[in-house]
């Protein structure tokens, strides 16, 4: 009997170790996706500094390459599309891999010639699909159309789900790729569901508080009478929120919605002001991006993360809506 005992535990010992084995050889790679990148250089090349809403995403791959031990150089191109396209041919050979904000979206053909065979990891401006290849060009974001779903959907449940609805809606920067399904997804929703939606007011804020607040004055003038605000983001949203109340508006009646989550956005969701925001996880989308450029820095493929979508082409970080009853856990 004790000889069954001490065989039965000598088995039992082997297999833990065994399974020890297996899960430290799954985790030594920490966030990188089951390849190690340790030594590998990549380049972030960005648009804008100026940009508010670059810092958090470019923190997150800069946090994630340290952890990591990869190399991440960052240069910007100050909204010059020569002078980005010269970067990433300086960086052709140099780097294992690139991360592109693109300036305008529409030259990503140009960005990928430049850099000859260093696979490219696009982020936060889409370029058209037919400029993607899997496992070398690259898109990691959010998907852009669940923004306005969701912002459409909570405003409508917030007013009673009437069967018509008088709306403003201030897109974001002409050219921007997140403008067209953010948008055009609040009108899907509507219609969809068989609502009337009327559009009292369509015009782009430039993602700005302080043109949507002149465009708001400037629509006073027309007298029309509405019953929510929809924005690209939450600055646009802030500058609306700004105008309702010098003018005499209730938040709580004329209901506006915002997109990211912003620290100004989440207070004002958390004070009543705006009915609610969706959340751009842009922690998440720096790891991912991080993520997957190192797997192809690594020559291999995207498609072990999960988030990739079928033909390897995108990398999708869920968005979250925000509103009163979730607000405190996202405010920074």
């Amino acid at each position: 009997m004790k000889t069954t005992i001490r065989r039965m535990t000598g088995l039992l010992m082997i297999m833990v170790l065994l399974m020890a084995t297996f899960v430290g050889c799954g985790s030594s790679t920490g966030g990188s996706g089951g390849v190690n990148a340790s030594g590998k250089k990549i380049l972030l090349a960005l648009h804008d500094e100026t940009d508010t809403f670059l810092p958090k995403i470019t923190d997150a791959i800069l946090a994630e390459a340290q952890a990591q031990g990869i190399t991440a150089d960052v240069v910007y191109a100050e909204n010059d599309v020569d002078k980005q396209r010269e970067q990433i041919k300086e960086a052709a050979g140099k780097y294992d891999a690139i991360i592109c904000r693109l300036f305008d979206s529409s030259t990503a053909l140009q960005m990928e010639i430049a850099a000859g065979d260093t696979p490219i990891v696009f982020i936060n401006n889409q370029p058209d699909d037919s400029f993607l290849k899997a496992d070398k060009y690259v898109y990691v974001a959010s998907f852009e159309q669940d923004a306005g779903k969701y912002q459409a959907e909570y405003i409508w449940n917030g007013l009673g789900k009437p069967s018509s609805v008088n709306a403003i809606i201030f897109m974001g920067g002409k050219g921007h790729s997140a403008v067209a399904p953010r948008t055009n997804a609040i009108k899907y929703f509507f219609w969809d569901n068989n609502v009337d939606l009327n559009l009292v007011f369509l015009d782009y804020g430039d993602w700005s508080d302080t043109v949507v607040y002149d465009k708001m004055e400037l629509f006073k003038n027309t007298h029309q009478q509405f019953d929510c605000i929809f924005a690209n983001n939450d600055p646009m949203a802030c500058g609306a929120i700004k105008w309702l109340k010098e003018n005499g508006y209730d938040t709580h009646k004329v209901l506006v919605a915002g997109i990211d989550c912003t620290h100004d956005g989440c207070q004002a969701v958390m004070d009543g002001d705006m009915y609610m925001t969706v959340l751009q996880d842009t922690a998440g989308q720096g790891k991912a991006a991080l993520k997957a450029a190192a797997l192809l820095a690594s020559g291999k493929s995207v498609s072990e993360m999960e988030e990739t979508s079928a033909d390897g082409k995108y990398i999708w970080v869920p968005f979250v809506a925000v509103d009163q009853s979730n607000a405190a856990q996202y405010f920074e």
